[in-house]
């Protein structure tokens, strides 16, 4: 019996990244933690209810089907953009952009990065390449839940790459099994202990 789910999107056109080989490498991690008997060890059942278990959600683009915003921890597929030689000013970019973060002037393409999500649309569209995907990776969250109390998940890192959310993932787990009651959902343990989290994180 597992004490842990992973739910992943479906390969759509919009998936950025592959949620396939990071799914298989989070399984590895909950396997090398041992997560299935030693937390149900502290739950003391075969059949544990929802609250009782983590929960993990892998989504391969920031449309986040699989909801990693509601999750003890999840992942949003990111595609970052760039501007390179050879804007034309045709717009198609900018039209392509659900935020509208992209606006043109004289010299071309500008990417307000507070309002861009790392979609990568506007690299699709553009007819030229001039728009081009940079850097691939993903937006790594922790601590979501609903229920009574419910929580927004915490970014704890903003663009990671596998190993790095692996490593997350390792820390994720540690703190909610060493500080965790039982019953207890990740996000209330991550609100006593979420300092300590990022600062680590933010080290790695």
């Amino acid at each position: 019996m597992d004490f842990f789910t992973i739910k992943k999107c479906f390969n759509c056109p919009n998936r950025v990244v592959d949620l396939d080989k990071l799914e298989s490498t989070l399984r590895r991690v909950m396997a090398d933690r041992r997560f299935n008997a030693r937390l149900g060890a502290r739950v003391n059942t075969s059949r544990p209810m929802h609250h009782q278990m983590f929960h993990v959600a892998l989504a391969g683009c920031p449309n986040s089907c699989s909801q990693p915003q509601i999750k003890d921890f999840g992942v949003q597929g990111q595609a970052r953009p760039e501007v390179g030689t050879g804007c034309d000013k045709c717009g198609a970019c900018a039209a392509a952009c659900p935020e509208g973060a992209i606006t043109m002037d004289d010299a071309g393409a500008i990417i307000n990065r507070a309002a861009c999500l790392n979609c990568g649309q506007c690299a699709r569209a553009c007819p030229n390449g001039a728009m081009r995907v940079s850097q691939t990776g993903y937006r790594v969250l922790a601590g979501g839940k609903l229920g009574r109390h419910p929580r927004l998940a915490t970014e704890i890192l903003p663009l990671a790459g596998d190993e790095q959310v692996a490593g997350a993932l390792e820390r994720c787990v540690e703190l909610f099994l060493k500080e965790g009651r039982p019953g207890e959902r990740f996000g209330s343990v991550l609100e006593r202990n979420l300092n300590s989290l990022l600062s680590v994180s933010s080290n790695k």
